[in-house]
């Protein structure tokens, strides 16, 4: 790999933002370039902002998941230094009140957990349009981060699989995870527009805040009982994952607090229509005595066995 100073020899880049592309749907695709804003060296490399304006952008849903194709070259006194191929997807997520919202509409999160050894086989067999949709939620194991700075093969595979069909993902992070690996495992999974949410477990709540810079839209989330009363969350933690084993919510949870919950099953079989079975649970919990206001509800719904993090 050649090697070069920036002030002898500045890096120059040749790149390209092609699609978007669908899955689901097709339009009339763009191609232009990509250019430098800025360079500087930090610590021992280079560091590059460029930038590409999007009159008209297509966005990412599960409904209909556009993507589009980034592909840079970087070259210093006509030698190929590095080069770029990634797919990116431009999302509208974020919290309106009690309740998760995409692309200007509400979004109501309907997942189940998964097993980390089943995302070794192949996603791609998955072809019913509801079971693309159906939000998987795994584990990421400690070691994430520590051999090349990656999040493992099979996972990859498995966010770049779920870019592509549409389906919403939940990470979550595990408790030993060293705070100095979170923000490039936070880039890493913000840079799929499927992972829709992070949750953190209470051992990093301290870097939630810090965090907010490279999040983008992605959401940060905490975990908590339903047999406690709902807790204040943390600087930088956007909404709660309430789980629920045998018994329904505490009666405090009948007092909506002031953030997005989701409701979490545990204990039950991993299957789709398990969600709306939960969902008639607290349909019917919510009409007991000293029910939350009409204006009040779930902001989704996860089914499941207990993964390993707790």
């Amino acid at each position: 790999m050649p090697t070069w100073t920036q002030a002898e020899n500045p890096l120059i880049l040749e790149g390209v933002l092609t699609g978007p592309i669908s899955s689901r749907a097709s339009t009339l695709p763009i191609r232009q370039k990509i250019r430098i804003q800025s360079q500087k060296i930090v610590n021992e490399g280079t560091e590059i902002l460029a930038h590409s304006v999007l009159t008209e952008p297509a966005f990412w849903t599960p409904d209909v998941p556009m993507l589009y194709l980034v592909k840079c070259k970087f070259t210093s006194s006509s030698e190929e230094v590095a080069s770029l191929r990634h797919t990116i997807g431009l999302r509208r997520l974020g919290i309106r009140n009690h309740s998760l919202w995409l692309d200007g509409h509400r979004f109501v999160l309907r997942g189940i957990t998964q097993s980390n050894r089943a995302i070794t086989l192949s996603n791609k067999q998955f072809t019913s349009s509801e079971d693309d949709k159906t939000a998987r939620v795994f584990d990421l194991p400690v070691d994430a981060l520590s051999q090349a700075d990656t999040l493992g093969i099979p996972l990859e595979e498995e966010l770049k699989t779920a870019d592509e069909i549409g389906r919403p993902i939940a990470i979550r992070i595990h408790p030993e995870s060293h705070p100095a690996v979170l923000p490039s495992l936070i880039c890493r999974l913000t840079s799929h527009p499927s992972v829709f949410l992070t949750v953190l477990p209470s051992t990093l709540y301290s870097e939630a805040l810090k965090l907010s810079i490279y999040k983008g839209t992605m959401l940060l989330a905490t975990e908590t009982p339903a047999d406690s009363a709902p807790p204040e969350l943390p600087k930088g933690i956007d909404l709660a994952v309430v789980r629920i084993m045998k018994t329904m919510p505490d009666s405090s949870w009948k007092t909506p607090p002031p953030y997005p919950v989701i409701a979490w099953q545990t204990g039950t079989p991993s299957q789709r229509k398990e969600c709306d079975r939960l969902q008639a649970l607290l349909a019917n919990w919510r009409t007991t005595p000293n029910s939350p206001p009409a204006s009040w509800d779930w902001a989704g719904y996860l089914v499941g066995d207990e993964p390993i993090n707790t």
